[in-house]
């Protein structure tokens, strides 16, 4: 019989958590060039808003982006310029494991 463990509590796992979906790894993305309205972001991504807002939701919850409002209009931001380091290394590691997989189709 296998034993279970129970999950270990660490702040990290909200942050890749956060970014484990396409769509908000988009949305920082869209950021990445300065602040944008939710308005700027929602035909960016062609969901509906509510969808929108729920990735949105989940980036600041995790710390990733934040917000602030002007008048009517909320606008939001990169809350710390690591993520993009991190999204960097992310997409450096899947090219050279592509790589590694098209050098061993080669041979």
């Amino acid at each position: 019989m296998r034993k279970y463990t129970k999950d270990i509590a660490d702040p990290r796992k909200n942050i890749f958590s956060a970014l484990s979906c396409g769509r908000r790894i988009r949305i920082i993305e869209i950021l990445k060039d300065g602040e944008k309205k939710a308005s700027e972001i929602i035909p960016e991504l062609g969901i509906d808003q509510s969808a929108v807002s729920r990735h949105l939701s989940i980036l600041k919850s995790a710390g990733i982006i934040k917000f602030r409002k002007s008048g009517v209009n909320v606008i939001y931001s990169i809350a710390d310029p690591d993520v993009l380091k991190l999204l960097d290394i992310a997409k450096g590691i899947v090219k050279r494991r592509e790589e590694a997989v098209l050098k061993k189709l080669k041979r």
